[in-house]
């Protein structure tokens, strides 16, 4: 059983598509997402449905697969068996626990979660572009200059790769795209931050270029505010240090924590929720179970835990999907991987990025297309490939972006009145 359609999993299922093992391959939903891409979607490049992929069409040709749409909600491993939200047990042999992680609010939880829109799933996305673009509607109907420019202005929490990207996504959005579309407001006086606790921004990257990072951004109108923690978040807007500044949309991009399910195992959980793992991947002392992706606490060569990516997942899938087939077929197992070392990418503004691979770097629109180029490689799906390719050549040439829409889920009568029923 493998529980996770995302890079881990889905690495770990194409690894065993020719060998003996029945597979059963277990989600919440029906799609594999591109994460890498969400903040496309919360910014309006790029619709849901290009980031993802149904989980059933990726396995359409692996006749040993099957999915099961199900809520996993706890693992017992000395019965073998994962509980299911609708409370029957699923049993395995083996098991793959894939789930990724969730934002933390570093114990904030409870009240910080519903001001502040973490960006890990595409309710995620398209919850933080819905609350983007209501502010900037709500502008345009105020009269009141203050609380015009309250929710004129947006704050995003955390400087790493994914904080850095949608905050100048966001500066380019209100300034060339929205500036033509209002007539009581001008979106180019809006307000932009981006906070960042520790010192620097990317700060995985080399110095240099977290100071290209802070540049390029401050040239695009984003105020940078770094050593500076958040120490209160609500409905109006946030407080860093002993700063407070109105914001009618706050984005939350810094810290995660294992998902519950994981840590449902028992088993060497961290202070994060992560589970530490062995060489191969494996819980200790339960060797027919394994945990791969942003749910395994792994230390790198510096001793310092690896960051949660895309590549890294699936290096990290590809080895467990390996090792369960050599043990199937009863041939010795692949030896285990050395830590790896993927290379660093970011994009900043809509042509400007930063890259480090191989002992070299490059920043600028070179670097752009390398993020780009690879991401793509990366994503699932041709025909998303072609219409994402499509959504960016016409930003390049024209900054306009087809997906600007308010979309949330209503009642009609008759759904009102089913759900009467039910409650009587």
């Amino acid at each position: 059983m493998i529980i996770g359609a995302g890079f881990a999993g889905m690495a770990v299922v194409r690894e065993l598509r020719d060998s003996d093992a029945e597979v059963t391959l277990v989600d919440r939903n029906n799609h594999h997402l591109f994460q890498p891409f969400l903040f496309q979607v919360a910014t309006s490049i790029l619709e849901p449905a290009e980031i993802a992929t149904p989980i059933r069409s990726l396995i359409n040709d692996m006749t040993n697969v099957r999915v099961e749409m199900r809520d996993a909600t706890r693992i017992d491993l000395s019965r073998r068996v994962v509980a299911m939200g609708e409370g029957s047990d699923l049993p395995f042999d083996v098991l793959v626990v894939a789930t990724g992680a969730q934002t933390s609010y570093f114990g904030h939880e409870a009240k910080w979660a519903q001001h502040a829109l973490g960006l890990k799933t595409l309710p995620d996305a398209i919850a933080a572009r819905n609350r983007l673009l209501r502010a900037f509607e709500r502008a345009e109907m105020e009269s009141d200059r203050a609380k015009q420019a309250r929710d004129m202005t947006v704050v995003v929490v955390g400087g790493g790769p994914t904080g850095v990207a949608i905050t100048g996504t966001i500066s380019e959005f209100v300034q060339r795209t929205l500036a033509g579309d209002f007539r009581n407001i001008d979106p180019r006086r809006a307000r932009i931050v981006l906070v960042q606790a520790g010192p620097r921004l990317l700060p995985a990257f080399s110095e240099k270029h977290s100071f290209y990072a802070t540049r390029a951004l401050q040239r695009a109108g984003v105020e940078v505010r770094v050593g500076l923690p958040v120490t209160h978040v609500d409905a109006a807007g946030v407080t860093i240090g002993d700063e407070r500044i109105e914001a009618g949309t706050v984005l939350w991009c810094t810290g995660v924590r294992g998902v519950p399910l994981a840590q449902s195992l028992g088993v060497n959980v961290t202070a994060n929720g992560t589970i530490a793992v062995e060489d191969d991947f494996s819980v200790p002392a339960y060797p027919e179970c394994f945990v791969v992706g942003d749910a395994a606490h792994v230390l790198g060569a510096d001793g310092q835990p690896i960051p949660g990516r895309a590549s890294i997942a699936q290096h990290q899938g590809r080895y467990v999907g390996k090792l369960i087939a050599a043990r199937i077929a009863g041939s010795a197992p692949p030896t285990p991987p050395e830590p790896f070392v993927p290379s660093m990418l970011a994009t900043i503004t809509r042509h400007v990025g930063v890259a480090e691979f191989g002992g070299r770097s490059i920043t600028g629109f070179p670097a752009w297309l390398l993020w780009g180029l690879l991401h793509l490689r990366t994503l699932a799906g041709g025909h998303s490939k072609l219409s994402i390719l499509a959504n960016w050549l016409r930003l390049l040439i024209t900054y306009r972006r087809s997906a600007r829409l308010v979309v949330e889920p209503t009642f009609s009568t008759g759904m009102r009145a089913l759900v009467a029923g039910f409650r009587d």
